[in-house]
């Protein structure tokens, strides 16, 4: 099955530097473009209520080359800018918490073959600061590109001592931190929990809200875990370091989970204390959740309106498990007529046309998922990966598909 073919409208390429940027504390990026490469970080402000790209006191950690905020006319783009552009990386490289600064171009400044990364690495070697160019795929490139590319970056650059994995230590390299919000730290506690479970040590997680010090940890692990957010910055890493890559796909759902502990286990020689491990887990979480998913949640319909493809696959998986027949949503749901109350699923809206009215589909329950969401922002842990994430999705759905149900049956 083509995921792609069947996906929202993909997001710009700058959305996923934007991303990347954002979970990592004490990084700046500088865009070599006008002065809405600056409004563009709103989306992910209202996407992450912690977010650190434009805060409302201090300094903002996206920064443009604009010599003015009106319209840049394109002689000043093609006179030369180097001095201009090299002042603004050298007021950058001098804040005090810069970190890492990364180097990007929006899409016609893409086109001008404008030394963009000599410039910025020359003002990281006067600053002293670590500099990490982008190659920029504004003009190609989606959001996942731009956070893949961002993450490689990094690899490339971040300096790492080599040789120093630990045996049964591994680390965590392309999972999606889009938010420093109790969803994402709560998968990350999860993903913990289940490589503990199989004896191994979890030293770092690329990103995972933590600063390069953190991150620097990768060098402990003998083994990388590969996630498809950041595959480029895997294989860079496990060529620098020495360690062994292991690809892996999202724990989401039940039979993901197994999927995934079984999958680490195999190649980490860990296959006695997976089963045991899976022995206690998957009972316990069938035994959770079995009413709520067989009385309430079952035999419905799943709009799944992503523009993720590795999250549509794992939607797919957790649709099997709930038994959801599930929809695709192109240009706006093709809902079956016999679903009143079909399960809307991502950041997306069933279209103008299927809102409910005569002769059309009546609209579905909406559950905010994914990048971006604006709607739900959790103030308690709650996991959307592993065997945690299965309970707390289940209880989600089945809370808002009780709750739609009781609001309809009010205005009857």
């Amino acid at each position: 099955m083509d995921l792609n073919a069947e996906l929202p409208r993909p997001l710009p390429f700058l959305n996923g530097v934007y991303v990347a940027v954002d979970a990592i504390p004490g990084s700046f990026l500088v865009v070599d473009g006008p002065y809405c490469v600056f409004t563009k970080a709103e989306m992910q402000y209202g996407h992450n209520i912690r977010c650190r790209l434009i805060p409302p006191l201090g300094r903002a950690a996206v920064v443009h080359t604009a010599v003015r905020t009106g319209m840049e006319e394109v002689t000043s783009l093609s006179s030369d800018r180097v001095a201009a552009v090299a002042g603004v990386f050298d007021r950058v490289c001098a804040y005090p918490e810069a970190e890492v600064v990364f180097a990007t171009s929006f899409d016609f400044h893409e086109l001008l073959n404008f030394p963009l990364a000599a410039v910025a690495a020359e003002a990281g070697r006067r600053a002293g600061r670590l500099v990490c160019p982008i190659p920029s795929a504004s003009l190609s490139g989606d959001w996942l590109e731009g956070y893949s590319r961002t993450c490689a970056a990094l690899a490339r650059g971040l300096p790492l001592s080599r040789g120093r994995g630990r045996r049964d230590t591994v680390a965590v390299v392309g999972y999606l931190y889009d938010r420093d919000e109790p969803d994402h730290r709560a998968n990350l506690a999860e993903l913990k929990r289940l490589l503990a479970g199989l004896g191994l040590k979890l030293s770092s997680v690329w990103l995972s809200g933590s600063g390069p010090a953190d991150l620097r940890k990768v060098a402990s692990a003998s083994a990388l875990l590969s996630l498809p957010y950041a595959r480029d910055a895997a294989r860079v890493l496990g060529r620098r370091l020495s360690a062994r890559v292991v690809e892996v796909d999202l724990p989401l759902g039940l039979t993901a989970t197994e999927s995934f502990v079984r999958a680490v286990a195999g190649a980490l020689g860990k296959e006695a204390q997976a089963e045991r491990f899976l022995g206690r887990e998957v009972p316990a979480a069938v035994r959770d959740t079995k009413e709520h998913v067989v009385r309430v949640v079952s035999g419905r319909t799943a709009v799944l309106s992503v523009c993720d493809p590795h999250l549509r696959r794992g939607l797919l998986n957790l649709a099997s498990d709930l038994g959801l027949e599930t929809a695709s949503e192109p240009d706006g749901p093709r809902l079956p007529e016999a679903d009143a109350r079909p399960l809307v699923i991502g950041s997306g809206r069933p279209a103008a046309g299927q809102a409910a009215g005569a002769g059309s589909v009546p609209a579905g329950i909406a559950v905010p998922f994914g990048y971006p969401n604006y709607e739900d922002h959790p103030v308690v842990e709650r996991p959307f990966l592993g065997f945690a994430g299965w309970r707390s999705l289940v209880e989600e759905l089945a809370g808002r598909i009780l709750r739609e149900e009781a609001a309809e049956e009010n205005r009857r």
